[in-house]
């Protein structure tokens, strides 16, 4: 290759291939929660109601705070993905539990973050523009 340019072009979209491989992959292990409840489970809105804590050799998920079942009660539960997020006492979550069992809950998003579908479709994204990025550069 003697044009400096070419190289630099390919090594551009070389990167924005590896970015949107890696916020693909995160995006797909942050939909590994919903996988976990086992069920589509019904979306509501709750808060963080203690953090996770170490007393002694045992450590301690995170704990929130929702609304669910048939009779809107008060849940306040440990969810299954607890360890996919992090979860500071007072911060709003947006939470999916089982209609069955309503104490079983998995955290899809919270204050800090998006949706797992949302960071797929934007990873999906930029790795189609680093690899339109490179075909254009050869072109």
């Amino acid at each position: 290759m003697t044009q400096p340019w070419l190289t630099f072009a390919l090594l551009f979209a070389a990167g924005w291939l590896a970015y949107g491989l890696r916020v693909t992959l995160n995006a797909l292990r942050g939909r590994e929660g919903l996988r976990r409840l086992g069920v589509r489970g019904t979306r509501t809105e709750g808060e963080v109601a203690r953090g996770p804590r170490r007393e002694g050799d045992v450590m301690h998920p995170a704990q929130v705070r929702y609304r669910a079942g048939p009779r809107q009660q008060t849940y306040r539960r440990a969810p299954l993905n607890a360890d996919r997020h992090v979860l500071r006492v007072g911060h709003e979550v947006v939470v999916r539990y089982d209609p069955a069992d309503p104490r079983r809950v998995v955290v899809v998003r919270t204050q800090a973050s998006f949706s797992p579908y949302t960071y797929l479709v934007c990873g999906v994204g930029v790795c189609l523009f680093g690899v339109g990025l490179g075909v254009w550069s050869l072109v």
